[in-house]
This record gives C-alpha cells, sequence and structure tokens, in this order.
C-alpha cells in the first residue's frame, strides 16, 4: 500500500495505457495459448515473429551462443534477434519450454505492457518536466515516507500530468507499429531513457552508478530491438553533454557511453548476431525522415518513413510555447536556472534529426540536398536503413517537453490539465481511422479468431505421427505464400527444422543460390514442399509425390497410406498479375491495362534447368515488346534468348532454356506506341 501511495501517479498513467490497450485490442490477445490471431495477420511480420520464437524455443543450445536459431534455415544458423522475437522474452520462455503448452505465445501481454510502461513513464517523464512531482517527508511516528499535502493546482496539474500522457499512449508510432513490428511498439524505452536523465542527479550521483543504470539500458535495447540503440544511445549523449557542462570530469562523462555500448556488444555476441548465416546488414540505402513530417502526416513517402507525431503533439507544443510567450520573465528564469538541460535537450535533438534524415535531406517533401557518404560509413550506417524511425525520439521529446512545459507556464492548475486533455482528445482523433480498423480487426472473432490453416487434410497429421520426418525444406527461398507460413507452423508445432524462413538482415540473394541445394542431395528424414511454380521442378528430383490440400510434398521413400500423384505431362503454372511492378499501367478485373509508354514486370520465380514456354494472352500485343530476364535483387540482370513459337495480337508464346538455376526470373511487357496493351494472363510451363 505504501507503494501504491508513493507511485499513485505513474500508475495511474500506467493504468490509463492499459485501458486504451484493451479498448483498442480487447483481451483474447492475453490469452497465452491464442495463436491463431497472429497466425491470421494480413502482415507476414507477425507470424514471422511468433513463428520465429517458435522454432527457436526447440532448437538446440550449443554454447556461447544463446541467442542462436538452428531450426529456421536448417542446416544453417540464425538468431532469434532477426526474427524480431523479443529476445529476452523468448530467452524466458525457452527456460520454461518444457512445461509450455504446444503453442505458446507472449505477444499480446507483451502489447498490454508496452501500453502500461508507456503510460506510466510518460506520467513521470511530463510531470518532472513540469515540476509538479509529488514530494514526501517522514512520519515522526511511524517513521515511513508519506506523501505532503499539495494545494488543489498542484493536484489538478498532476491530473494534468496523466492527461498528458494520454499524447504519448496514443503516439502514432506505438499505434502503426504493435502486433505489425512487435518489438519496435517498445516506444517506452526511450521515455524511460528520458526519464532516468531527467533524474539522473538523484539516481546516479557517481560514474559507477551511471554505467550500472546505462549498462542496463544497452542489455534492454539490445534484447528487445536494435532501433533502440541509436535512440536511447543519443539521450546518453544528452546525459554525457550535461555531464560536461556541470565539468563533471571524464569519467562521468565517457564511462556511461562505453558501459553502454560494451554491455550492447556483449549481449548481442550471445544473442548469436554476428554469427549468423545469410546475414547482410548493408541494404545500401538510407530511408530517410521528412522533417516537416513529424507534424503533417501526408509527406511521408512510406510507411516506414512515417515519424508523424500527432496532431495532439502539435498542439502541445503551440501551447507551451504560447505559454512561454506570455510568461516570459517566468520562462527567462527557468531556462536561465536550467541552461546545461537546455544545451543538452537541444544537443539530442539535433543529432536525432540529422541521424533520422539519412544522407538526402528532405523538407516539405522536396529533398534539399544530398550529402555524400564515405562508403565504409554508408555501411555501418545502413544496418539501421528504415532511419526515419529515429526520429520517433524527437517525436517523444516534442510531446513530453511540450506537455510538460504547457503544466509549468500556465499557472491555474485547472486549465492546463484541461488543455492537455483537449491535447490527447486530439492525438486520438487523429489516428481514428486506424485505431478504428485495429478495433474492428481485434473484436471481430471471426477474423482473427478462428483456425484458418490451410491444411486441413487430416494425413498431414498421420505423416507428423510417422516419426520419419524431423526436417522440412522448400524448393526454394520464397515466403510470399500462405502456403509457406502455414508449412513452416506445421514444422514448428511437430519440434521439425525449416530450411527457409523470413529474418530482418538477411541476404536475399544468398538465400535464394544456397537454399535450391537442398534438392542435390535428397534426404530420408526430409519432407520437401514444393509451392505454386515451384511445382515446375517436380521432373528435376527423383522424389515420391503425393498432393495434400492441393500442396505438392516429396519424399525419398513412400508414403504409407497416400496415393502417389502421377506427374503430369506438361507442368503449367500462371503468374500472379497483382505482383506484377506496373509503370503507366493498372489493374483491372483480374488483368493489367499498359498505356502509353507502360511497363509491365511479372512477379519474380526461380527456374530450376530446363527447357520452358511462357504464353501470354490479352490483346494489343502487336504493339508491345516482350522480353525475360533474370538476376539477383541489386545485380546485373540479364535478358534471355527467346524464341517466339507463336505471334498473335491476343497470345504471344515464347521457348527458352535454362542452363543453370535462373534466379529471380520475370516476364517483362512494354508498350511500343499510343495503342493499349492488355494482359489477361502469363502462364509457364517446363516442356523439356
Amino acid at each position: 500500500m505504501k507503494a501504491l501511495k508513493k507511485y499513485r501517479w505513474p500508475l495511474t498513467g500506467a493504468l490509463l495505457g492499459v485501458l486504451v490497450f484493451l479498448a483498442v485490442y480487447g483481451v483474447r490477445v492475453l490469452d497465452p495459448t491464442s495463436v491463431d490471431w497472429i497466425l491470421n495477420s494480413l502482415s507476414p511480420d507477425p507470424i514471422q515473429h511468433y513463428l520465429g520464437w517458435e522454432l527457436f524455443r526447440r532448437s538446440p543450445v550449443h554454447l556461447p551462443y544463446i541467442g542462436a536459431n538452428y531450426n529456421a534455415v536448417y542446416p544453417f544458423r540464425t538468431s532469434v534477434l532477426f526474427t524480431d522475437s523479443l529476445p529476452l522474452a523468448a530467452l524466458f520462455f525457452k527456460l520454461l519450454g518444457g512445461i509450455l503448452p504446444t503453442r505458446f505465445q507472449y505477444f499480446g501481454w507483451w502489447g498490454l505492457l508496452c501500453y502500461a510502461l508507456q503510460g506510466g513513464l510518460a506520467q513521470a517523464v511530463i510531470a518532472r518536466i513540469a515540476g509538479v512531482q509529488p514530494t514526501f517527508g517522514r512520519d515522526d511516528k511511524s517513521k515511513v515516507a508519506v506523501a505532503i499535502i499539495m494545494s488543489p493546482g498542484q493536484t489538478a496539474k498532476l491530473w494534468g500530468s496523466v492527461l498528458g500522457a494520454g499524447v504519448l499512449v496514443l503516439f502514432p508510432a506505438l499505434t502503426i507499429r504493435m502486433f505489425a513490428h512487435t518489438a519496435l511498439a517498445a516506444n517506452w524505452l526511450v521515455l524511460l531513457a528520458l526519464y532516468l536523465w531527467l533524474r539522473s542527479d538523484e539516481l546516479m550521483p557517481t560514474p559507477r552508478r551511471a554505467c550500472l543504470i546505462w549498462g542496463g539500458m544497452g542489455l534492454l535495447c539490445a534484447g528487445i530491438h536494435l532501433y533502440y540503440l541509436p535512440m536511447v544511445g543519443l539521450v546518453l549523449v544528452g546525459y554525457a553533454v550535461r555531464r560536461a557542462l556541470q565539468k563533471r570530469g571524464p569519467a562521468a562523462v565517457l564511462a556511461p557511453i562505453a558501459a553502454f555500448c560494451a554491455a550492447a556488444l556483449a549481449e548481442l555476441v550471445l544473442l548469436g548476431a554476428f554469427t549468423v548465416n545469410f546475414a547482410g546488414y548493408s541494404n545500401g540505402y538510407l530511408s530517410g525522415a521528412d522533417y516537416f513530417g513529424l507534424f503533417v502526416p501526408w509527406l511521408a513517402q512510406s510507411w516506414e518513413q512515417n515519424v508523424y507525431a500527432g496532431i495532439g503533439t502539435s498542439l502541445a507544443v503551440v501551447l507551451a510555447v504560447f505559454g512561454i510567450v506570455c510568461n516570459a520573465r517566468k520562462a527567462e528564469k527557468f531556462f536561465a536556472a536550467h541552461r546545461d538541460w537546455l544545451i543538452a535537450g537541444a544537443v539530442v535533438l539535433v543529432l536525432d534529426l540529422i541521424a533520422a534524415g539519412g544522407n538526402a535531406i528532405t523538407v516539405n517533401g522536396k529533398t534539399l540536398f544530398t550529402v555524400p557518404i564515405p562508403q565504409p560509413l554508408m555501411d555501418f550506417w545502413a544496418m539501421f536503413s528504415s532511419c526515419a524511425r529515429l526520429a520517433w525520439l524527437a517525436g517523444m521529446l516534442l510531446a513530453a517537453v511540450g506537455c510538460g512545459l504547457v503544466l509549468r507556464f500556465w499557472d491555474n492548475g485547472v486549465a492546463p490539465a484541461l488543455m492537455l486533455a483537449v491535447c490527447a482528445v486530439a492525438q486520438g482523433w487523429g489516428q481514428r481511422s486506424e485505431l478504428f480498423n485495429r478495433w474492428t480487426d481485434y473484436h471481430y472473432y471471426g477474423f482473427r479468431y478462428e483456425n484458418k490453416t490451410l491444411l486441413t487434410d487430416p494425413v498431414w497429421e498421420q505423416v507428423a505421427a510417422s516419426g520419419k520426418y524431423s526436417h522440412l525444406a522448400f524448393a526454394t527461398f520464397d515466403f510470399e505464400h500462405n502456403e509457406f507460413w502455414d508449412l513452416v507452423d506445421f514444422a514448428a508445432d511437430h519440434g521439425w527444422t525449416s530450411n527457409s524462413f523470413y529474418m530482418a538482415h538477411m541476404d536475399g540473394n544468398l538465400a535464394a543460390v544456397t537454399l535450391p541445394g537442398e534438392l542435390n542431395e535428397l534426404s530420408a528424414d526430409t519432407l520437401y514442399a514444393f509451392i505454386d511454380e515451384d511445382e515446375l521442378a517436380r521432373n528435376s528430383c527423383d522424389l515420391h509425390y503425393y498432393r495434400l490440400d492441393d500442396i505438392l510434398i516429396g519424399s525419398v521413400e513412400p508414403i504409407d497410406g497416400i496415393e502417389e500423384e502421377p506427374a503430369p505431362e506438361v507442368p503449367a503454372h500462371t503468374m500472379d498479375l497483382t505482383k506484377s511492378d506496373l509503370i503507366n499501367a493498372h489493374f483491372a478485373d483480374g488483368s493489367v491495362g499498359l498505356e502509353t509508354g507502360g511497363e509491365m514486370m511479372t512477379e519474380e520465380w526461380t527456374l530450376f534447368p530446363g527447357r520452358y514456354r511462357v504464353t501470354l494472352t490479352g490483346s494489343g500485343f502487336d504493339h508491345s515488346y516482350i522480353y525475360a530476364r533474370y538476376g539477383l535483387i541489386n545485380q546485373e540482370t540479364y535478358k534471355l534468348d527467346i524464341d517466339f513459337t507463336g505471334i498473335d495480337p491476343n497470345e504471344m508464346t515464347f521457348e527458352f532454356t535454362a542452363a543453370e538455376m535462373l534466379h529471380y526470373w520475370r516476364t517483362a511487357v512494354h508498350t511500343l506506341d499510343d495503342a493499349n496493351v492488355t494482359v489477361n494472363s502469363v502462364t509457364v510451363e517446363k516442356v523439356g
């Protein structure tokens, strides 16, 4: 009870976060045995997070890499870090693996924890900036801390800090990342860093204590998501700048930074971050933020570059500035007394915006200039290629400081509290569509919480129960199929490995080249899966083939009790036109219409050696240029020598021979003049 009284205001902020979470997502996501709501996600990311954990929990442990996952890309190695499965939680629950049910998820409770911590820490930070924290004395009789009675104005401002916390509970980055990039929803790590910085004089009186605390922050960031290392690291830079201004000495300035980096690095080593196969840390590009995008929602060029801080944040900043102007003398004294905080905060804000902007400085939708960066620095920086995310620090800093200064410079306690209530409502109102969509998704039982697996044939369980198989192998690296995730889920549930998985910072080219090698040395304990276009490779492998739920599987040895599927004379597969890249073209009724200057590039397939026939149906082909090409991503591509065997304005057929594996093979259609061209279908057959 004493702790509840002492921390009742942060706990009230945490309660606000919990209520918002439950209102948006409901309680079904908190059932640890309920995983269908994750597997039914429209985005593959939440499925990756859950199945990454499921494969990791049954993966063997080989010291010192306790976070290595040997089941996700068998026989190679990855890390639970790169499946974004919340490494610290995954490690904890892996220790309990023997008593956990077959299907177990911790992501729902993680979401609740994020909202609670967001609310509680936001209240604490805002109250600290506002200078309205409850104070405590000692009762002479009981000798325990008791709250000192405050004025109604002070109490109103404390309630205002809770309402201001609502602005951060509804922070857009938290809303759009929760149960999408779930680990990235840990916005509270930034708030925790800000809180520790604001209380550093009390909590870190010595360099040793500072090293322990900031080292702990390094462990938290590395064990949750890598992108929080630079964000929290920038707050630490602000701490170091202030210590330098206080002339505390080199140890007080540099030792905490060294502790933060060393702790994070040591944890990353243990998690196996530097020993994974197929690692491609540099994507070769930076997705930077538009600085006006903090205040203008439609300036983001992509979802990853959405750094909008919300209308409530903007309103709080405006009200804070107005309060400062109206109380200029009070503000002058305040900022003069806190000059070190002002300088350090400005350093953090400027450095964060530089880091978030990338090498192309963009303002109001216009790129002002591009900064040439040496390649070694680009390779390092591109580890955080979606660097726009780093602007979340700037957004949260503005929100917290804005709310805190509203409470500090508006003297009447009730008025600023009401202002922050308006800011919180405005913050939610600005996201009403997103919040409503999420409410609909997570409260509609049929959409989220039913088992919708494509593997409904009971023979699947018979295959698993036979005990013959311990590995699942896909013919090629291609996770953009619903069947892929259902098959990996099946493998994880039964303790099998998978040779293919979707990972962050993955060298897709290397995986695409390597994985088909599984078919070079076939193994009796492996079940082989051929999804969609991979069926074209069936004649390349000496396997017994079966079809379950319209999925082609292969086995070295016959599977008892299942009738083998005879090989069709001409295996044919139709490309999904909706996955095509279009220029001056559009989708209409399942077809692609190309206009003047139009271009269509089909989806990417992997083709095994052999002779192929491609048939395009539609209209206007006599006004088009058709060709096929292949080549690894971001590398040189090659056009194939093709032989047209059928030429007609409504149907074009060509053949070609693949002497070797063709990676990322595509067919292209270009218009030649002003005549429109329509593509109804593209069909591929292996004819030899």
